[in-house]
């Protein structure tokens, strides 16, 4: 058995070293050359570090990422509306992430293939064609290519996106004090009468990733140039506590992203024959639950393990869907929940206020 593996994002590339370690042969196509370095930070829960742990139990390097350990939600006043203590959660870069695991990989990346299409015969998939030319014939072929996967459009059909209705800022500051001094806490500060939050999680002893999430209806940015989001965040957070704008000012505007939050409904299936997709290819959740990347993870870990049971596809692919669909569904649904306390927390007013964490 053959599989070919498009997409070497963290979902990607974790399948890949689970085949390797299985003895199954894999290849895992790439469109970028290098390896990718995008993105921020996330934070991870233990499910997914538990399956890091079990690729690199061979490996001296430690694995990236520091010990979340605090949750603490606060007014921007400095009302602590909570002050939780945290298990197995874990912040992570995501660009040391992908390069350890890259790190780990024997198999040999092939870069600069963008996914065209498909060869099909007897409606059965047979190879993958890429923009450049090349080809890869398989026998199985998983779609690891993202939200806007390309893989699930052509065999799946389009999906009907849904906005988020809440816009994010996100970056990394270089401000070793207030990274020492909130080391293993995610503070997130909190309007109480609009869709208005800005979060920080050090992410080392020098820096932090930060993040601010809004309503447009109330705020938008003219563009995502980097001095209009310098003088967007200043003038949005105005009213925020001092330690805010000392990460603000301490922030790279060159490297942050502005993020229009989308997701779509969970899909009847994953898979069309000898093809399946994963990762953010298969369901795709709000930001708020911070579950992407662990859900990557379960993803490549579940499909492997069934996978090397040697059995047909057709009954690997329906039980993958199974075992991950009911867990990826709550998921989609508790981000649409915490949005909407967010956008419009007066009407929620008196309730606890979940934590945005799976």
């Amino acid at each position: 058995m053959k599989v070919v593996i498009i997409g070497a994002g963290i979902a990607g590339l974790t399948l890949a070293l689970f085949l390797e370690k299985y003895n199954i042969e894999v290849v895992i196509n790439e469109r970028a050359a290098g390896t990718p370095g995008g993105g921020h930070a996330f934070l991870m829960h233990h499910d997914g570090l538990s399956i890091l742990q079990e690729l690199a139990k061979d490996q001296t390097s430690p694995l990236p990422g520091k010990l979340v350990e605090k949750y603490c939600l606060l007014r921007p006043d400095g009302e602590v509306l909570q002050h939780l203590e945290l298990e197995a959660w874990h912040c992570m870069k995501r660009s040391e992430l992908t390069a350890f695991l890259y790190g780990l990989l024997k198999t040999t990346v092939q870069e600069e293939r963008v996914f065209s299409h498909f060869v099909y015969k007897q409606e059965k998939v047979i190879a993958a064609v890429f923009e450049n030319g090349d080809r890869e014939d398989g026998d199985i072929f998983i779609g690891a290519d993202g939200g806007y996967s390309r893989v699930r459009t052509e065999v799946l059909g389009p999906v009907s996106f849904k906005s988020g209705r809440v816009k994010e800022v996100v970056g990394i500051a270089r401000q070793a004090d207030v990274a020492l001094k909130y080391a293993g806490i995610f503070n997130k500060f909190q309007k109480s009468y609009r869709g208005l939050a800005f979060g920080m999680i050090p992410t080392s002893e020098q820096e932090l990733v930060w993040f601010i999430q809004y309503d447009p209806a109330v705020a938008e940015p003219e563009d995502a140039k980097p001095e209009t989001l310098r003088a967007f965040c200043a003038d949005l957070l105005h009213d925020f506590p001092p330690v805010v704008h000392k990460v603000l000012q301490a922030n790279d505007y060159e490297k942050t992203y502005l993020w229009n939050t989308r997701d779509f409904d969970l899909l009847p299936k994953f898979h069309q024959d000898n093809v399946l997709v994963i990762g953010d290819a298969a369901h795709l959740a709000l930001p708020f639950t911070s579950a992407g990347t662990t859900n990557a993870l379960v993803d490549a870990k579940t499909l492997a393990e069934l996978l090397r049971a040697d059995l047909p596809y057709e009954e690997v692919f329906e039980t993958f869907y199974e075992q991950r669909a009911a867990s990826v569904a709550q998921h989609l649904e508790f981000g649409r929940k915490l949005r909407d306390v967010f956008l419009d927390p007066a009407a929620y007013a008196g309730q606890a206020a979940a934590i945005p964490l799976i």
